[in-house]
């Protein structure tokens, strides 16, 4: 490009200085540039994807990793409600087992409990057998105890006699039983071969001191007992059999 300078007034002049400037022409220069910015620009936008993808990446792990630790934590609770789960079957069934045996040691209680009654009243049949003994006066009927067993009209019996003699013999004889009551409203005696269902058939005796008949009785269901008679027949003396009369429920209690 040139340039020419004029002085004031339009003239051209010897001192007009002609100002050329030549700019060179560089093509391989240009393309170059154009190269390098066209890489810049692809490197820029390989950058930005690959940050992109590998922040992507960043992000699935992390969320991998969260949920990873979600799956952990409810494993882990799940364990522990298993767990407590466990524990309160455990407990229950300890709860359980200690109602029934409170249960049992309470039905324990209550049968001890009567069977130490049934025992004190033993303990006072006996004595109240035992306690009016007198020397010589022959073998007799201490006391009789009946108690109701199951089934209609079967009773346990209890039969204690006692002898004391100076001369300390064994006596011998026989017990006649009888048992006094109405039957259909009627009164009614059934001797002891006719109501006997277990133990001895007929009531023999031969003892010194003390001696005891059980068994079982069977009473008709038309039967009402009132009293039950007894004789005592000492083989020994030739005088008749002493006779007593026991009452049926007083022997009941």
């Amino acid at each position: 490009m040139s340039e020419i300078c004029t002085r004031p007034g339009g003239g051209l002049g010897l001192e007009s200085v002609l100002k050329l400037v030549i700019t060179p022409h560089r093509p391989l220069r240009k393309l170059l540039l154009t190269v390098a910015g066209l890489l810049a620009v692809a490197l820029a936008l390989a950058f930005a994807l690959d940050y992109g993808h590998w922040r992507a990446i960043a992000g699935a792990m992390v969320a991998r990793g969260d949920q990873r630790e979600l799956v952990n934590e409810v494993v882990s609770l799940r364990r522990e409600n298993d767990a407590l789960r466990y524990d309160l079957t455990r407990a229950r069934r300890a709860e359980q087992i200690a109602r029934a045996a409170r249960e049992e040691n309470r039905a324990l209680m209550v049968d001890l409990k009567a069977e130490l009654a049934a025992r004190e009243q033993e303990v006072r049949f006996y004595r109240n057998a035992l306690g009016d003994v007198r020397v010589g006066a022959g073998p007799r009927v201490g006391g009789i105890q009946v108690k109701p067993l199951d089934g209609d009209g079967r009773y346990g019996y209890s039969l204690v006699m006692t002898y004391v003699d100076k001369d300390d013999r064994v006596v011998e004889g026989r017990v006649q039983v009888r048992l006094a009551g109405e039957m259909n409203g009627r009164p009614e005696e059934l001797p002891f071969a006719d109501i006997v269902e277990s133990g001895p058939a007929t009531l023999d005796f031969k003892f010194k001191h003390f001696h005891l008949f059980e068994g079982t009785l069977k009473i008709p269901a038309q039967f009402v007992p009132r009293r039950i008679e007894v004789a005592v027949v000492d083989r020994g003396r030739s005088s008749s059999a002493r006779a007593e009369s026991f009452d049926w429920a007083a022997a009941l209690n």
